[in-house]
């Protein structure tokens, strides 16, 4: 039985974390209270999660991937070792991160009457960046 693990994010709005595993290509699974997460003999575990991705849209000796919000309200990752070992990583959750943060700059541009004009990657020494582009209406 694999170990799940905590990993500490930075999410702390539901709605463009659940955008976010969607534009990866998931189908979470959103409980409030929190279900049990499955390990990959089909078997509840202890652990509990607010927005979960199931196994079965992962490899096929995969356990769930949670998302647990904590006291401070922000969602905790909870992923096994297993999966951090085939890449449900930090990598991953960078990817995650930052289509997270385009989904939040987004929405908090629209709602301020900004104009999006366009996504640019750029290659800069510490890796790729993107830069969104907004203008006045």
């Amino acid at each position: 039985m694999s170990k799940y693990l905590e990993m500490r994010t930075t999410f702390t709005d539901e709605k463009y974390l659940v955008e976010a595993l969607q534009d990866l290509g998931y189908q979470p699974e959103v409980d409030r209270d929190g279900s049990r997460l499955v390990g990959y003999m089909g078997d509840e575990r202890a652990e509990r999660a607010q927005v979960i991705v199931r196994r079965r849209q992962l490899d096929s000796a995969s356990n769930d991937i949670g998302f647990a919000r904590d006291a401070s309200g922000t969602f905790q990752a909870v992923i096994s070792e297993y999966d951090r070992g085939i890449g449900f990583n930090d990598t991953w959750l960078g990817r995650l991160a930052q289509i997270y943060k385009e989904k939040q700059t987004m929405a908090i541009a629209r709602a301020k009457g900004y104009v999006f004009k366009g996504r640019e990657v750029i290659n800069t020494a510490q890796g790729k960046k993107v830069q969104l582009r907004f203008a006045v209406r």
